[in-house]
């Protein structure tokens, strides 16, 4: 199920094997995590408002302002079609890697996925599931019947996009970290 957009900081699970499950909280969202020993990855979420600025020739460039606000500056107010990009960050605290990491969100309610926009550093494979998180492909793809009956598959279209993962191939290091990125636009 989608979490509605007011908790524009996604959920995350992650796991590395089941072992011992432990439930942390990434800003106002619960985290949920399956780790061989509590306290081995911690986790960071970040969401970040796309905004066009001018620099002082008059140049627009795009900038990104943090969801989360501050004592001098207040939040973002995020409207329909803005654009939020979300951060994963993964630093492994253990003296050991930690091997078949793979870090899932689903993406929040009212929001469409920018396709081609994720992205991961530390080695992920990224796939999608547009069927409530229950599978996984790195093109997903839907069957559609033809006026003349003939049933084609194409593309899912990126309202379709429901959760994204990233599988990361090699153990992460010890005192390593790791993330994932991917943008979605506000309907």
């Amino acid at each position: 199920m989608k979490k509605p957009l007011f908790f524009l900081l996604a959920s995350i699970s992650l796991s590395f094997g089941v072992v011992s499950p432990h439930v942390g909280q990434v800003g106002s969202q619960p985290v949920f995590a399956q780790t061989q020993q509590q306290q081995a990855l911690n986790l960071e979420l970040i969401g970040h408002l796309r905004t066009t600025e001018r620099n002082w020739r008059g140049e627009e460039r795009v900038a990104w302002r943090s969801l989360e606000g501050g004592f001098m500056r207040p939040a973002p107010r995020v409207r329909p079609g803005d654009i939020v990009r979300y951060t994963v960050n993964g630093n492994n605290r253990t003296d050991q890697p930690l091997s078949g990491l793979v870090l899932t969100d689903d993406l929040p309610e009212n929001t469409v996925y920018v396709m081609g926009s994720a992205a991961a550093v530390g080695g992920a494979t990224v796939t999608f599931s547009i069927d409530g998180g229950q599978t996984y492909s790195a093109n997903p793809t839907i069957q559609v019947t033809l006026p003349n009956g003939r049933v084609e598959t194409r593309p899912a279209p990126a309202e379709r996009y429901t959760h994204v993962r990233w599988t990361f191939r090699n153990a992460v290091p010890a005192r390593a970290a790791v993330s994932g990125q991917y943008q979605v636009r506000v309907r």
